[in-house]
C-alpha cells in the first residue's frame, strides 16, 4: 500500500471515529446529576414539573386535562369580559384592509391572465393609493402588458424592473410572465 491509499485510509477512519462519537454523544441518555451539594452529601430529589394532582373518578374523564385542568369547548361558557376594551379599527386599519383586498384582486387577475382586468384594477389602485408604498403598481402594469403583447419592448422594460427593483413582491411573476413567458 502507498503513502496516498494509507493517508486516505487513514483519514476515513478518522472520520468514521468522529462521527461515531458525535452519535454516541448526541443519542446517549441524558440523567440528571446524583451529587449536587457536593461528595457526602445526599442527592436532592428532582422538583415536579406541575403539581401533584390526585385522579379521582371525576377528573378522569374527557372534560379534564391530566394535569386536573377543565377542558371547555369554545363558547360553552360566559367569559368575563369586565375591564377588556377591544382594539379600535381605525380608518388606517380601514384603508390598509381595503389595500389588501385590492392587491388580492390584482393576484387573481394576474393568475387569471385577465390583462384587462389587472388594467382595470391598477387604475384603481393608482386613484386610491397614489403612494405605491409597495412599488406595485409599475410591476402589475409591467405584467398587464406582458400579457396582452409579449414583445421585446415588454421584456426589455422587464428585465429593467427585474434589475431594479429586488425588494419586490411582484419580482417573480415578472419573470414568470414576462421574461420566461414563451412569445404570443
Amino acid at each position: 500500500m502507498n503513502k496516498v491509499d494509507s493517508r486516505r485510509w487513514g483519514a476515513a477512519l478518522f472520520g468514521v471515529l468522529i462521527l461515531a462519537a458525535l452519535a454516541w454523544w448526541a443519542l446517549r441518555p441524558s440523567r440528571p446529576p446524583l451529587e449536587l451539594a457536593g461528595p457526602g452529601a445526599a442527592p436532592l430529589a428532582p422538583t415536579p414539573l406541575a403539581p401533584a394532582t390526585t385522579v379521582t373518578s371525576r377528573t378522569a374523564s374527557a372534560e379534564f386535562m391530566p394535569d386536573g385542568a377543565q377542558i371547555r369547548p369554545a363558547g360553552s361558557t360566559e367569559a368575563d369580559t369586565r375591564g377588556m376594551v377591544p382594539h379600535p379599527i381605525t380608518p388606517q386599519h380601514a384603508r390598509i384592509f381595503r389595500e389588501n383586498n385590492l392587491i388580492g384582486d390584482l393576484n387573481g387577475a394576474m393568475d387569471a391572465l385577465d390583462a384587462s382586468g389587472l388594467r382595470r384594477l391598477v387604475a384603481q389602485y393608482r386613484d386610491e393609493y397614489p403612494e405605491d408604498a409597495h412599488v406595485l403598481q409599475d410591476g402589475y402594469e409591467l405584467i398587464a402588458s406582458c400579457l396582452e403583447a409579449l414583445t421585446p419592448e415588454t421584456r426589455r422594460a422587464a428585465q429593467r424592473y427585474y434589475d431594479a427593483q429586488l425588494d419586490s413582491g411582484l419580482r417573480r411573476y415578472v419573470r414568470r410572465h414576462c421574461l420566461e413567458a414563451p412569445a404570443r
